[in-house]
């Protein structure tokens, strides 16, 4: 790519992440929890509720990110926000493409998901593994992704193959109507974007995505994911017949 396009293209990525990041409506940060601070994360900003950790990740110049926020819906709809691949690309910024690849049950499969980058750039595409645990005690839902290769789906040249690293969201339900969200990504888009830069757009990551979930949990067509409402609460059987025929999979 010429040097001047790139220059030019690596300024506009400055700015504009700049000023994408100075509009964000920030609230004093909290001190570190200890218990996070033990392992490795360092509160950096709070913006509209959520609190924003970051954490250098040894022998790597990429910095992973944290995001904790309340979510004003039900824990069964949250998790249907976040299995349901058809309509990822309604909240995951930038999304062209999302797909399942592989589907081993309703806790594990493989996951395709292209990005439209800034020009003069290439798209961006990620292929991860998705697994899902659930902690009943504690009625939370833990889904761990990271990258994996798999000879159906190899890289394109329309597009750089982009890495995941351990990365995961945490959903805990307060009570019926509210659910405490974690979010953290270890990512890079790989290719010529400097790590300086991938870590100023990372840095708001997390605020992007939990405001996204927000918005689309609220959808008035977005169901509850079957079965999760009965798995944590007691519920009639009236109650869960209606979960059952709620929009989106089943745990």
């Amino acid at each position: 790519m010429n040097a001047k396009i790139l220059l030019s293209s690596f300024l506009s990525l400055f700015f504009i992440t700049s000023f994408a990041f100075a509009s964000f409506d920030r609230e004093d940060t909290p001190a570190t929890d200890p218990s996070l601070k033990k392992l490795g994360w360092e509160a950096i900003y709070k913006s509209d509720g959520i609190l924003v950790h970051k954490k250098e990740i040894q022998g790597s110049p990429l910095v992973a990110f944290r995001g904790e926020a309340e979510i004003d819906a039900p824990i069964a709809k949250v998790a249907n926000v976040l299995y349901d691949t058809s309509r990822k690309s309604e909240w995951v910024a930038n999304a062209i493409e999302s797909k399942n690849v592989i589907v081993r049950s309703a806790m594990d499969r493989v996951e395709y998901n292209k990005t439209q980058a800034p020009w003069p750039l290439k798209n961006r595409d990620f292929l991860f593994e998705a697994k899902v645990k659930v902690d009943k005690s504690n009625k939370q839902i833990l889904i761990g992704f990271h990258s994996v290769e798999d000879k159906t789906v190899p890289p394109s040249k329309d597009c750089v193959r982009g890495w995941l690293g351990n990365s995961k969201y945490i959903l805990t339900a307060i009570d019926e109507k509210r659910t405490n969200l974690i979010v953290e990504i270890q990512a890079d888009p790989r290719g010529s974007v400097p790590k300086w830069i991938v870590n100023m757009f990372q840095r708001k990551w997390p605020v992007v995505t939990i405001e996204n979930i927000r918005k689309q949990a609220n959808k008035p067509d977005v169901g509850e994911l079957a079965g999760v409402t009965d798995l944590f609460f007691s519920r009639t059987s009236s109650s869960v017949s209606g979960i059952q025929k709620a929009k989106g999979g089943k745990l």
